[in-house]
């Protein structure tokens, strides 16, 4: 019997610890700052958002023996997620986050053995068509990890889907790796500002399609919604939900997991956006990088027709998580 498809992600899993700080310091100074304690986060947030739909997740990123990465199997055991490729021994690095009074965020990484990708691990990945495979551009940017991760994601067997967000890694990213992986992706997803220097880099809205000829172009657009550019349409904007902003990390990695957990549901690309944009409203509302909402609290969103904070939700469990 064949298995369900399966959502795969290549991304680097982080221990987070966010601040909360009312500035970032200049050079030489000091601020006080605020913290819930570290939470497991980076390339976690996109897989939990997708097993929180009830769609299979599975973690293709390294993790080690330390203790870092015993929270982030601890998480993946909460919430379902699979591991599927070896670990190392060692541990995960760790992201400090900056997050300002406004939602914008500044980051300080450690890189650990999720910066040492393994080829025979990836290639022994059971793949099959309606798998969808997630890859972000901070892999593909580092030295360590953008050669083995792009040379698996451009030999992805025939059927399976692949899922990129470029992220603010994007200008680090080689041309060739760039130009191979937009050729093969099936969705490429990133903020305005995100989309905006991408289409600067290659030239033009125009080039990017041109770029990714079977790409669904996906361009988040804050509590405005998001932009789809279909293959065979023009662009279409989904509506996004009002929403109180209290931490913005994760929104977007959120916002995809329940848009490519909709998809692999059978949805049409617009009930899926406007599911993606009901979710990554609710994450910014609360502390911490994983923080999608379950299937059922997206529906209770959008039965509602309300804006997101008069709507009826149980996030209590996840406040302890950020």
């Amino acid at each position: 019997m064949r298995r369900p498809a399966c959502f795969v992600s290549t991304a680097s899993v982080l221990m987070d610890l966010p601040l909360h700080v009312s500035k970032v310091p200049q050079p030489g100074g000091a601020v006080t700052a605020t913290s819930n304690g570290p939470a497991v986060g980076g390339g976690y947030t996109v897989v939990c958002a997708v097993a929180r739909q009830g769609v299979p997740s599975a973690l293709a990123a390294t993790l080690g023996t330390g203790p870092n990465s015993a929270l982030a199997r601890s998480a993946m055991m909460r919430d379902g997620v699979e591991l599927v490729v070896e670990e190392l021994v060692g541990d995960i690095g760790t992201c400090t986050t900056l997050i300002e009074p406004d939602g914008r965020r500044t980051f300080i990484t450690t890189q650990g053995v999720e910066a040492e990708p393994q080829i025979d691990d990836l290639n022994r990945v059971d793949l099959l068509p309606g798998d969808y495979v997630y890859a972000n551009g901070y892999d593909l940017a580092h030295e360590s990890s953008r050669e083995c991760i792009a040379s698996w994601l451009c030999n992805l067997p025939e059927g399976v889907g692949l899922v990129i967000d470029f992220g603010p890694a994007e200008s680090e990213i080689p041309d060739s790796i760039l130009s191979c992986v937009l050729n093969r992706a099936t969705i490429v997803t990133g903020n305005d500002k995100e989309i905006a220097v991408l289409e600067e880099r290659l030239g033009s809205r125009e080039a990017l399609r041109e770029a990714a000829p079977d790409a669904l172009l996906v361009r988040r657009i804050g509590d405005k919604g998001c932009k789809l550019w279909p293959v065979d349409g023009p662009i279409e904007l989904i509506p996004g939900f009002s929403q109180r902003v209290v931490d913005t990390t994760g929104a977007g990695d959120t916002h995809t997991g329940v848009l490519v957990a909709s998809l692999m549901e059978g949805m049409d690309i617009y009930e899926a956006a406007r599911r993606a944009n009901a979710a990554a409203s609710v994450s910014v509302r609360y502390r911490g990088p994983a923080q999608s909402p379950h299937r059922s609290e997206i529906d209770a969103i959008l039965e509602s027709a309300e804006p997101v904070e008069s709507a009826s939700l149980n996030i209590s469990r996840y406040s302890s998580e950020s």
